[in-house]
């Protein structure tokens, strides 16, 4: 029987121990299935959570998105008009600097006119002048020549009116003699 006493409470001590192992193995599976429904219901409430933030980021990607997309448009649109503003100005500037440019050409044909007739009128008016000088030229030369004629023509009236006094003084001094 000793032997019992050494055989039974080692066996009374491991049924005890089986017995609340198995109480604290229930337990423990019951706490590990809790914490396991606890953990898939806290992992689909993280998987909701993620797929709701999922998609708040995707509609914010969309909006930005849109967003840039109408930025995108908006820049193009005041690019494009205001190339379509820029090439308006650049006819506009081209049609009034090619207007202006007839305009000058038709003022230029006008003073390129006026200033051959000009030229013209200042060839006649030299013309005239040259004329007019030697005219006056040829006046005084004819009113020279005038002058020495009648002087000369003075001159031999005198000379001849001498001869004919002295002529005239001979024939009285030659019938003063006769007589």
């Amino acid at each position: 029987m000793k032997r019992l006493f050494l055989i039974i409470p080692p066996v009374l001590l491991f049924g005890i121990f089986v017995f609340f192992y198995n109480g604290h193995t229930t337990e423990m599976e019951q706490k590990k299935e809790e914490t396991r429904i606890a953990q898939e219901k806290k992992d689909k409430e993280e998987e909701t959570r993620k797929q709701k933030l999922r998609e708040q980021a995707q509609i914010e990607a969309d909006r930005q998105k849109k967003e840039l997309a109408d930025k995108i448009l908006k820049i193009e649109e005041d690019a494009r008009n205001k190339r379509e503003e820029d090439e308006r100005k650049i006819v506009a500037e081209t049609e009034s600097a090619l207007a202006e440019n007839r305009r000058l050409a038709a003022l230029i044909t006008k003073l390129q006119k006026d200033i051959q007739g000009m030229r013209v009128a200042r060839d006649k008016a030299q013309k005239d002048a040259i004329e007019t000088k030697l005219d006056i030229e040829r006046s005084r030369i004819e009113k020279r020549n005038s002058e020495l004629e009648i002087q000369r023509f003075t001159d031999m009236l005198a000379t001849r009116i001498k001869q004919s006094t002295l002529l005239a003084q001979q024939d009285v001094a030659n019938a003063g003699k006769k007589k």
